[in-house]
């Protein structure tokens, strides 16, 4: 009689293991799902050096690059759509000088003058990332959320730099976005 109470016993404490690991398991499965559900998306500027630059962002806000044209000194603005992880839409381009290597074709997008500046619409281009080479005279800026982020002022001549969409989960976990200058 006695081995058969010891085996309901153990039967029992066997069975309550299974139930505590069983419940373990999904609620680190429901954990890491609510945990992923909520990472926001990021603008992410990196080199080949690693992320430089993490800001959150949300489909369908928009960022610009703002450069000055090597050839006729003006501002140019490149602005985009997020979309969702890697990827940007290029919505239309704005810029003062008409001329050379500018677009302003019928079939590149809606073209128009608004003053002394020249926009071509609907543009609908869509990118995984945007390579840019940082120049000393183009001035590249990042603007997005009424902030500018002046990446000519934080890397050498010549640097090749990364933007792109994806999630920062290093920028979740530690603040609400990191820079390195």
């Amino acid at each position: 009689m006695l081995p058969g109470i010891l085996l309901t016993i153990m039967a029992k404490k066997n069975s309550r293991g299974k139930l505590f690991f069983l419940t373990m398991i999904i609620s680190m499965f429901i954990g890491i799902t609510v945990y992923w559900c909520f990472i926001p998306l990021s603008i992410i500027v990196k080199t080949e050096a690693g992320i430089v630059l993490s800001v959150p962002t949300h489909p369908s806000d928009t960022l610009s690059l703002r450069f000055t044209h090597s050839v006729h000194k003006t501002p140019v603005w490149e602005n985009f759509i997020v979309v969702s992880v890697d990827q940007l839409t290029l919505t239309s381009t704005e810029y003062q000088s008409y001329g050379v290597g500018m677009p302003s074709l019928p079939s590149e997008g809606v073209f128009t003058q608004l003053g002394d500046r020249f926009m071509l619409t609907n543009l609908n281009r869509s990118f995984s990332q945007i390579p840019v080479r940082v120049g000393p005279e183009a001035k590249l800026s990042l603007f997005h959320g009424g902030e500018e982020y002046p990446l000519h002022e934080w890397f050498e001549p010549g640097t090749l730099v990364f933007v792109t969409i994806n999630y920062d989960y290093t920028g979740f976990i530690f603040s609400k976005f990191n820079t390195v200058k």
